[in-house]
């Protein structure tokens, strides 16, 4: 690690954290639980030289149903008390299965629902210690001007590989942000760009302040599923969240499928959704609309095993629809 001077910034409202993200730029970030940002400083991925504290910031921390039956969850809030929520777990249990396998224990008691949201695309180029990077070319996300993973396109490539975003794009979740121009709301989906260089779709100065997670139709369920390399700790190699409502007959009246580890951001399965509409409710491990599921994905990058991971994740997302609608069928209609 080399040694940079870092000023430490503690704001006690949010308009005062807003300005100094303002004032400072690209030399200054946000730091909430601090579980990613660290690791990054330590590595030299993140050259920020302000870090503005979230931790002084009253509210945005509480979660809560709402009147209309759906949840408002502060983007302060730990993933643990996201995935030990009951409220989370009547409301969304896709949420909460994912905030439950995002990191180890002790990442998710100061891991935060916000940073998980605008986490980092990662690379295995990329995130690597100082020394390991200086020994090579600079790639397009350090600065350089080649992306050594997608030579062919020249195109960034990293990952975008956090868990709860999968889950909140699924229940068409949307985010408050705070910013400059005073708040906006937004599609949780609106926030990325697909990008591997840059992949938040927000300005500099703005923070992820709050989550709204709609009420759930009557006769819909939701799940997760993961696929890492360990049971804790690691990101998803693959992750797969679905929303299913049924109709009154239990065919599947419609279903919102995302995914995360697959690509730059985040990404719906439109082609899923659309056959499933209508039609019966799939077994899990249905080939036949698991193929039609990685012809959403496109072209993969960043593993040694790209076949294996388009087949994997048309499983997944089949799997995690089925479950959903298990989910659906024990739902008490409202």
């Amino acid at each position: 690690m080399t040694a940079t001077r870092i000023e430490y910034h503690a704001p006690t409202t949010l308009a005062q954290a807003v300005a100094l993200l303002g004032e400072h730029g690209p030399a200054a970030a946000p730091l909430a639980g601090g579980t990613d940002l660290v690791p990054a400083l330590k590595y030299g991925v993140l050259r920020a030289r302000h870090l503005v504290s979230l931790a002084r910031i009253p509210g945005h921390r509480d979660i809560a149903t709402t009147a209309e039956g759906g949840l408002s969850i502060g983007a302060f809030a730990t993933l643990a008390a996201v995935a030990r929520s009951p409220l989370v777990s009547a409301v969304c249990p896709a949420l909460a299965e994912a905030a439950a396998q995002a990191g180890s224990p002790l990442l998710r008691n100061r891991g935060t629902l916000g940073g998980n949201v605008c986490l980092d695309t990662r690379c295995w180029y990329y995130n690597q210690t100082e020394a390991w990077r200086a020994s090579r070319a600079l790639c397009q996300k350090a600065g350089g001007e080649q992306c050594y993973v997608n030579q062919k396109q020249n195109v960034c490539v990293a990952l975008f590989s956090a868990d709860t975003p999968a889950a909140l794009i699924a229940v068409g979740a949307r985010a408050t942000l705070a910013g400059p121009a005073g708040e906006r709301i937004v599609p949780v989906e609106a926030l990325y760009s697909g990008e591997g260089l840059r992949p938040l779709a927000k300005g500099e100065a703005e923070i992820v302040t709050d989550i709204a997670v709609p009420a759930p139709p009557a006769r819909s369920g939701t799940a997760y599923l993961k696929h890492s390399q360990r049971e804790s700790i690691d990101f998803p190699l693959l992750g797969a969240a679905a929303a299913v409502a049924l109709s009154p007959g239990g065919t599947i009246a419609s279903a919102r499928i995302a995914l995360t580890g697959a690509r730059s951001a985040p990404c719906r399965l439109p082609e899923l959704e659309a056959a499933l509409a209508g039609g019966p409710v799939p077994a899990e491990g249905d080939r036949e609309l698991a193929r039609l599921a990685t012809g959403s994905l496109g072209a993969l990058f960043l593993t040694e095993a790209v076949p294996h991971k388009r087949r994997l994740a048309g499983l997944m997302a089949v799997d995690a629809v089925a479950r959903a609608a298990a989910a659906a069928q024990g739902r008490r209609t409202p």
